[in-house]
């Protein structure tokens, strides 16, 4: 999901994770499978990355410029944003195409590995509904 931002001197995109609803009308037995499979599949990738990615575009300073009067903005420029506390966030500029890319990659191992323990964390509930052992099996 992606929202635009109307931040100072341009529009960022703000990307917002939803986490998906698994099925979990399966038997126990096929949830413990489920389950053992998922865990036999977890990675973690050592570039994880929880962030955001933003393209921005912006107004520059100089009076004369086109981008003042309704012109093209200068752009694109990408960023990386961390919210780490209220109030605290971490942003930088990506300057390298490597970065950006490197950037991307990260936050998307970061999306997978939430989404793997998204569903591993939906079974345990729902066997915990059934009043089953989290246990191994």
């Amino acid at each position: 999901m992606f929202f635009f931002v109307d931040v100072p001197g341009g529009f960022g995109i703000l990307s917002i994770y939803m986490a998906r609803i698994f099925d979990t009308r399966k038997s126990t037995l096929a949830l413990r499978h489920r389950k053992r499979f998922l865990l036999s599949q977890l990675k973690i990738h050592p570039d994880a990355l929880r962030a955001s990615f933003v393209e921005r575009f912006s107004q520059c300073g100089k009076t004369n410029c086109a981008c003042r009067r309704g012109g093209s903005k200068h752009g694109p420029f990408y960023y990386l944003t961390q919210c780490l506390a209220v109030g605290k966030m971490n942003k930088f500029l990506l300057k390298a195409a490597a970065q950006q890319q490197a950037a991307k990659q990260g936050i998307e191992h970061y999306h997978q590995l939430q989404e793997q323990m998204e569903e591993l964390s939906q079974i345990n509930a729902e066997l915990l509904r059934r009043e089953e052992s989290l246990g191994d099996d």
